[in-house]
């Protein structure tokens, strides 16, 4: 019997995607220096349906969603698209993008408290643990600002991100098990369109599109190309290929990444404490990535051999297909 290799294709796609969402930090920490964060948003998601729907026909994936799966689309698209990327965007106007990219990666802490609470998974002691030491490094990570007078509204705008994108997590597991996770995504993304639409039409319409000039522009089409259909496409591909267990913690290198591109490209900083609270946030997050055992539930999941693992649903059988985030 030949053994898989150690590193293949797939941990290359990881590797480029979690390189792809670190510049996406940067790139809309820039961003939003010329261009309202909500009106950010609201272009960005237009430009992503436009392009996400056209290049799933192209590809011959089906986008049709089961009925049953609807009013998880929905929160989905509400809590994991709509919400989380006004938070995490207008977070941005006053924290750095490291801030919010070590901040935004505690989804899946937020993930698992939800989940036991409502009484979907056990967390075993390690995992209380990490869960324990990754809200010290938080604490270490943004002590200087709560002893200054350094605002700190970005940094809880980014938890809350956290917060609602696990609530994604948990909408959107089931789902892309009966759907392609393209599909589901590209369903999200207008259902955080059509949320956007209504209170971000005013921002919109006032920005001023043509001076924000090809920079303007770029940072647009990263996020919605580079970011959303390319990143998201090989996260699904490589989780497919590879599982939960080895894809996942290629995200823990988006906020190391996104703090070595900030040093590179935006001069930020980092002094002891930050850098600390930082390895400490990441450690804590490494100890909670241990597989959750499932209570035994009075309901179909139970027979059909699947297992919760943090923010996404595994099959114990050979995979179908791809799984997303």
């Amino acid at each position: 019997m030949s053994r898989r290799p150690a590193l293949d294709i797939a941990d290359g796609a990881m590797l480029l995607t979690a390189v792809i969402w670190a510049g996406n930090n940067l790139v809309v920490k820039d961003a939003v220096a010329d261009i309202d964060p909500v009106a950010y948003v609201v272009v960005r998601f237009a430009l992503g349906v436009a392009v996400l729907f056209p290049a799933l026909h192209l590809a011959g994936i089906p986008v049709a969603i089961p009925r049953r799966d609807w009013p998880a689309l929905v929160l989905a698209g509400v809590s994991g698209f709509a919400i989380y990327n006004t938070l995490y965007t207008v977070g941005l106007e006053t924290t750095s993008a490291f801030s919010a990219a070590l901040l935004v990666s505690l989804g899946p802490v937020f993930t698992a408290l939800i989940a036991v609470a409502l009484g979907l998974e056990a967390i075993r002691p390690r995992q209380w643990l990490g869960i324990v030491v990754a809200v010290a490094g938080v604490s270490l990570f943004v002590g200087d600002k709560l002893s200054g007078a350094t605002p700190v509204w970005g940094d809880l705008l980014a938890l809350g991100a956290a917060l609602t994108f696990s609530v994604y997590s948990l909408a959107n597991r089931q789902m892309t098990t009966r759907s392609p996770a393209a599909a589901v995504i590209a369903w999200s993304t207008l259902v955080g369109l059509a949320c956007m639409v209504p209170f971000g039409l005013p921002a919109t319409l006032g920005q001023d599109w043509v001076a924000i000039g090809l920079a303007g522009w770029g940072a647009l089409l990263y996020s919605s190309v580079l970011s959303m259909l390319v990143g998201y496409s090989l996260w699904a591909w490589g989780i497919g290929r590879r599982g939960v267990g080895r894809t996942v913690p290629y995200l823990y290198l988006t906020p190391i990444l996104t703090g070595i591109l900030a040093v590179l490209f935006q001069g930020e900083q980092f002094g002891p404490l930050k850098l600390a609270g930082a390895a400490v946030t990441l450690l804590g997050l490494a100890l909670t990535r241990t597989r959750l055992p499932v209570r035994t539930p009075p309901d179909p999941v139970a027979a059909t051999g699947v297992v919760a693992v943090d923010e996404t649903v595994v099959s114990a059988r050979p995979a179908a297909g791809p799984r997303a985030t």
